[in-house]
């Protein structure tokens, strides 16, 4: 066998040996063995390189056969061996969270700042934050990934930003590299929606599902697709930009939709807190409308507590926006078919009568059998979720199933030449 086969086989073994001992452990030696298929001899090797990274230690001794015996010394994997980071960059502040490696939180820090325009001086400032949320300097040697999350079109090839509406100065600006000089770790860029929907996949509503949607609603609207599994970017990286999708004419009118009609064409112009609010204040100016939201500053909690409390106009708003989100996800489930709708956002995190208002809706669909088999539920992360799936970004690369992916392993060893 060629040496460079040789050392690909072997690290192919050695995570594959990680990976039974992260989730079946503590185990012994032997029962890797049996699992992997390999001899004792072989596993006896990977245990002890493993060993040496601390990424697994022994804890003990478990019990001896039926037929006797010395007991075998028990293996269990060491999550708090490496760190990863996750950082959501958005229009004026950012959000970091460090994690071990079963992502759970080390430390979390959010800074802010007016001025987007310079990427280097909040890069270098994040960078900052990281080193003072680690206890110890030495700890900065641990770090086996930083994953980034921001608003845009991403350029995976060069670890850039091609489009940005809230960022602009950002596009075309290294970030990938740029941080990799800083921290002298791998790095990760990914769309801001496309990273919550790996969060609420891996860790969150979504963590039974292998096919999913998810549809972030807030000042915008947004979509992350998971196919089979692997989240699925699309030829030009933008699949899921569903606020360009067109409204069907026939149904989206000032009949149907008194308060939030107005000419628009497609679901972006509509589905998002902001419009929902001056809708309703344009509502409030030009019709005689009996309303306890007369004369009041709007936003998403103030119309959602008076529907609560039976105030029609924002009952009726609230439905409007319900059934309009329930047409878009007939549209979706039609479409792809997916086992999951997970809804996460501003609004989702306020108003619970828009999922239900979309959820009944999607039920009166003519294809029922789809639409009433796909689940539709909301996020559990909340703000978190974006954080947690740039962390994601950094620990799938390393135990991503079923693929074996080398580029993140081979970082926690000098691979022999």
């Amino acid at each position: 066998m060629k040496k460079n086969n040789f050392h690909f086989v072997r690290q192919i073994n050695e995570i594959s040996v990680l990976r039974i001992i992260r989730d079946k452990g503590p185990i012994s030696r032997s029962q890797v063995a049996r699992e992997m298929g390999l001899s004792k001899v072989i596993i006896g090797g990977i245990v002890a390189r493993l060993l040496d990274t601390e990424i697994i230690y022994e804890v003990g001794k478990g019990d001896s056969t039926d037929r006797g015996g010395r007991r075998p010394i028990l293996l269990e994997f060491n999550a708090d061996a490496w760190y990863a980071i996750g950082v959501e960059i958005h229009l004026n502040h950012a959000s970091i969270l460090i994690t071990n490696m079963n992502a759970e939180t080390v430390a979390q820090k959010s800074i802010t700042y007016k001025d987007n325009s310079n990427p280097e001086n909040i890069l270098r400032r994040i960078v900052r934050a990281i080193e003072r949320m680690f206890e110890h300097e030495s700890k900065m040697d641990r770090i086996l990934g930083v994953g980034v999350a921001l608003p845009g079109l991403v350029d995976y090839e060069n670890g850039t930003l091609r489009y940005a509406d809230s960022l602009k100065s950002w596009i075309g600006f290294p970030i990938q590299h740029y941080l990799e000089g800083l921290l002298d770790t791998r790095s990760y860029i990914e769309n801001d929606v496309k990273t919550t929907t790996l969060g609420e996949f891996h860790w969150g509503a979504g963590v039974e599902a292998d096919n999913l949607i998810y549809i972030w609603l807030g000042e915008g609207i947004g979509a992350g697709l998971v196919i089979n599994g692997e989240l699925y970017r699309g030829f030009t990286s933008s699949a899921g930009e569903i606020g360009y999708n067109e409204v069907g004419a026939l149904d989206f009118n000032k009949e149907n939709f008194p308060i939030l009609h107005a000419s628009q064409r497609r679901y972006g112009e509509i589905l998002n807190n902001r419009y929902l609010e001056r809708a309703i204040q344009q509502h409030l100016a030009t019709n005689h409308v009996d309303s306890k939201l007369q004369g009041k500053k709007l936003d998403l909690a103030l119309i959602a507590e008076y529907a609560v409390e039976g105030d029609k106009l924002a009952s009726a708003a609230l439905n409007e926006f319900g059934n309009l989100l329930g047409m878009l996800l007939i549209g979706m489930i039609n479409f792809l078919n997916p086992e999951m709708i997970v809804l996460g956002g501003p609004v989702m995190d306020c108003c619970d009568t828009v999922l239900e208002t979309a959820l009944a809706k999607t039920r009166e669909d003519e294809l029922r059998m789809p639409a009433q088999e796909v689940q539709i539920v909301p996020g559990s992360l909340k703000n978190r979720a974006g954080m947690l799936g740039a962390v994601g970004l950094v620990l799938q690369d390393l135990f991503k199933p079923p693929i074996v992916n080398l580029s993140a392993y081979r970082s926690l060893f000098s691979v022999e030449n």
